[in-house]
């Protein structure tokens, strides 16, 4: 965003921007006004991935070159010639524009490439439609926006709107992800307008918009500065768990700070119109005890009422064999990430023992997935009842992921998976314990612990973001050794502090029992499947085995032969593959409560029974109003209990008057459950 002859001229950056932030739309029109200073700071992490970026255009570029076509690279210059020599080009038919500067009125832009197709135009028996190179994976609509932006100046170039637009992303052998321009053009211009007139304001010293948290806040400039403001606000952001839309709902209610959240009388004086109660409750608990830790200025917690299966529930009994396990992986190596650092921690005689196995490239991340899993398997035998402990869900996403890349290793990472072996400290943490902290991280819990870490949490992250850039630039070997030993003990502290975290849930735990409440713990599985599939693993494991006899790991290393046993090798168990992950989504939702499951769009929550609606006494359809929320459930899905049991099926389901209508089975028609979630399994055959 600029200012000239005193209007602003707007990009597509400040487009995407919009949709991301209105706020940010506001902060960058003072700067550009002159009447704020932007930060001087400049995240690592972006100048990494704009590198990246560029080496990806350049990629695309060479392909496209590959293919025949001539190149025209337009330079960037202050005087405005790069949007002449831009529209020369397209004038001359070149194959390839590559930076195309665009302008029209008040809106400009670079586009990263033109490309020519053979559809007439006002420049003669061709026309363009525009290319983006992108790193992302998945096409967000910021991205979607800036390509219809340039697509309607490219309108006004060639006097023809082009009928496509196209997103290149890594991995996809530059195949790119088509769109049709017509299909978002009126999203495209209610955006637009909604910027342009959000621009054109007169903006003073403080801008009518405020900084809420939003996802745009992990890549913005100006973050440091909203978040002071909220800090100085004591706003109700800063409140762990609360969602955006509890926040508009409190602010109905002129609770507009965490300490007035804190002191909101008990039991509510109203019914909230957006939302349920119980939730409310619970942030304004949590509120409170932020408040008390504030004002002591202690860490302040207390136990959650404790529920069956939830919380210390979950505890194991601790085994002499238990793992506590972390992973260090980096989302943008190659075409699908890198878990680049295997750690683990086990108590020996009294004292704990670190192991690690790290993977710079594909085969070492396949040999250190192989090497951890034998030696739990190993472990395991010896000793039956031990537990792989770990904080969040990413671990075994990440033993899932592996598995499935690989292939290797699926019926051990099975059995664990069956057996409950993996166990996730965040959720049980989260359900036993309200903590005076913002965010329920492991680091922000190590202070209930006295937990301190060998390296510094803001050393740590530098040194993670050091090693993490020269993976992504594949310049690994340049990476000091010092480095390396940075993460490495950054890795060892999570695992250890994943130790004593486990540690004092069990003292909480002990806690209770001396007062004689004492807490079931979770049976131990042994995770063994059929005979049958057994078998049949066995038989394709062995198939696959011989037909990967010398074949190479990395692809650019087979012959076209090679490639074609190893896709036929993987695809032997692709059906099996594929059908593990809606099961393994399955037991994630049944896992979760009213709580969780609100946030979930297979789900309905905040069911109130309301009236009976007919079908037959045995299976009756009964009508329940349900709290605010986004879902995706519809008629004819089938609904289950928290805990994964069936409930019946959805007759009808009324978004603006929030009822579903549920034709029960019989052995739940006189059941009346206060939520449900829909999933449903397809075979592969």
């Amino acid at each position: 965003m600029r200012i000239e002859q005193g209007k602003p001229r707007l990009s597509a950056t400040d487009l995407a921007n919009h949709l991301g932030c209105r706020h940010l739309t506001l902060l960058d029109l003072q700067a550009a006004e002159g009447k704020l200073s932007p930060p001087t700071f400049r995240d690592p992490l972006l100048e990494v991935l704009q590198q990246r970026g560029f080496e990806h255009e350049s990629q695309y570029l060479d392909h496209l070159r590959g293919l025949g076509m001539s190149v025209t690279e337009v330079v960037s210059e202050a005087d405005g010639s790069a949007f002449d020599a831009t529209v020369k080009a397209m004038r001359s038919g070149a194959d390839v524009i590559v930076q195309a500067t665009l302008a029209d009125g008040d809106w400009f832009g670079r586009a990263d490439i033109l490309r020519r197709v053979p559809v007439g135009s006002q420049l003669g028996d061709w026309s363009y439609e525009v290319i983006d190179t992108k790193l992302a994976r998945e096409t967000r609509a910021g991205t979607i926006l800036q390509l219809c932006l340039y697509s309607d100046i490219v309108r006004e170039l060639q006097g023809r709107l082009p009928e496509f637009m196209h997103v290149v992303s890594p991995g996809v052998e530059f195949e790119p992800e088509t769109y049709r321009v017509h299909d978002y053009l009126a999203y495209y211009r209610f955006v637009r307008s909604r910027l342009a007139a959000a621009a054109s304001v007169a903006v003073d010293d403080t801008p009518s918009t405020y900084p809420e948290p939003v996802a745009q806040c992990d890549v913005c400039r100006w973050w440091s500065a909203c978040d002071r403001r909220r800090r100085d606000d004591d706003h109700l952001s800063l409140v762990a768990g609360v969602s955006k839309l509890q926040r508009r709902e409190l602010g109905t209610w002129g609770v507009n700070t965490l300490a007035d959240l804190a002191q909101l009388p008990l039991p509510l004086e109203r019914k909230p119109s957006r939302g349920s109660a119980d939730g409310l409750v619970r942030v304004r608990e949590q509120a409170r005890v932020q408040l008390q830790g504030r004002t002591e200025n202690r860490p302040v917690y207390e136990l959650l009422p404790r529920e069956p299966e939830r919380g210390l529930a979950r505890l194991p009994q601790p085994s002499v064999g238990d793992i506590f396990f972390d992973i260090e992986g980096d989302p943008f190596v190659g075409t699908g990430g890198l878990e680049y650092l295997l750690g683990w921690v086990v108590v020996e005689d009294g004292a704990t023992a670190y192991r690690s196995r790290w993977a710079v490239n594909a085969a070492a991340e396949r040999m250190a997935f192989e090497a951890f899993i034998d030696e739990v398997m190993e472990r395991w035998a010896q000793h039956p009842d031990l537990h792989i402990y770990h904080f969040a869900p990413y671990e075994p996403g990440a033993m899932k992921r592996l598995m499935g890349r690989y292939a290797t290793r699926e019926d051990e990472v099975d059995r664990l998976l069956r057996a409950g072996v993996f166990i996730d400290l965040y959720s049980i943490a989260k359900q036993s314990v309200r903590a005076s902290v913002e965010r329920y991280s492991i680091k922000d819990l190590e202070q209930f612990y006295g937990y301190e870490r060998e390296v510094e949490l803001r050393e740590a992250s530098k040194n993670l973001r050091a090693f993490e850039r020269a993976l992504e630039l594949g310049q690994v070997d340049a990476a000091p050794e010092d480095v390396r030993g940075a993460v490495e003990t950054y890795n060892r502290d999570d695992c250890v502090s994943t130790l004593r975290l486990r540690d004092w849930l069990e003292e909480l735990r002990a806690d209770l029992a001396r007062t004689g409440e004492a807490l079931a713990r979770p049976e131990n599985g042994d995770g063994a499947p059929s005979e049958s599939t057994d078998e049949r693993q066995q038989r394709v494991q062995d198939l696959m085995a011989r037909l990967l006899t010398d074949v190479p790991l990395d692809r650019e290393g087979r012959s076209d032969d090679e490639h074609a046993k190893w896709l036929l090798a993987n695809m032997l168990g692709w059906h099996n593959r594929e059908e593990k992950a809606p099961w393994w989504d399955f037991f994630r939702l049944a896992s979760l409560g009213d709580v969780e499951l609100i946030d979930e769009d297979l789900a309905v929550a905040g069911l109130e029974y309301v009236e009976g609606l007919g079908g037959t006494a045995r299976c009756p359809i009964h009508r329940y109003r349900f709290a605010p929320q986004e879902t995706k459930i519809g008629p004819g899905d089938s609904l289950h209990l928290p805990g994964g049991d069936p409930l019946g099926t959805v007759e009808a389901i009324d978004m603006l008057r929030r009822t579903i209508d549920i034709k029960k089975r019989s052995n739940t028609a006189s059941l009346h459950p206060t939520a449900g979630f829909s999933h449903s399994i397809v075979g592969g055959g």
